[in-house]
């Protein structure tokens, strides 16, 4: 999920909230999760969160996040920054070494916050289901002028690193621009896929987990330095 917001919800982040409202957007932002990762976006309304959430106000939803995107920016708020977090400490100690990083670093900070997601309790399997469903449509080349839906806070540090580790393996930015989008593609639906799996199969389990992310980072490394047309190099396609 990156890019730029096209539009901000209002009642996103109200400047002052009661504890008890904050309690209730927590519930609803919890059900919903639930509900768009199992049932999808678009077949749920926020009616039906209203009601599982067992809010009485019948447009409680509409009063904390204005609509179902400011919903679903919501959850992107909830989550992104913890795993932005964590990709900033892996790119700390990169930027110790010296140099420029290795595209193997970048990947694997790229992967592993975003795949411990499957194991946290508080709807980060969700969310990895719910963005599975968004990164395809909601998704802008990293550096584009370009306007998509929802934005995923604190990222532009990993577009930096990306985008420096992909120019020394000498891939031109067009190229580079589109398999960033192919790896998010990538990430987001294999750990989805992979959760649907390991819970029919027993549960989700941290060593599984591990083995998979690690095929998954070699999968994306693949994808991102394969060979390409060499008349894109020149003429700029």
């Amino acid at each position: 999920m990156e890019g730029k917001l096209a539009h901000q919800p209002a009642a996103s982040t109200p400047a002052a909230v009661s504890g008890r409202s904050i309690a209730t957007r927590a519930k609803l932002i919890s059900v919903a999760e639930m509900l768009f990762a199992t049932r999808g976006v678009q077949a749920v309304s926020l009616n039906e969160i209203n009601k599982a959430a067992e809010q009485r106000h019948g447009s409680a939803c509409q009063y904390h996040f204005g609509n179902k995107d400011g919903l679903i920016q919501a959850i992107l708020d909830k989550h992104v920054p913890p795993i932005a977090e964590q990709r900033n400490v892996l790119f700390d100690a990169m930027e110790r070494e010296g140099g420029a990083p290795r595209l193997e670093q970048v990947v694997r900070a790229f992967v592993r916050p975003v795949a411990a997601k499957l194991l946290d309790p508080d709807g980060g399997k969700e969310f990895i289901r719910l963005n599975a469903q968004l990164v395809a449509t909601h998704s802008a080349p990293v550096g584009a002028e370009v306007q998509v839906l929802f934005r995923a806070p604190q990222t532009g540090r990993l577009h930096r690193m990306l985008e420096l580790a992909m120019r020394q393996r000498k891939i031109p930015p067009h190229v580079s621009a589109r398999r960033l989008i192919l790896a998010a593609v990538m990430l987001y639906h294999g750990l989805a896929d992979y959760s649907h799996v390991l819970e029919a199969t027993g549960g989700l389990d941290p060593e599984q987990v591990e083995h998979f992310s690690r095929d998954l980072e070699a999968m994306i490394l693949g994808a991102l330095v394969a060979p390409f047309d060499k008349r894109e190099q020149a003429d700029g396609k």
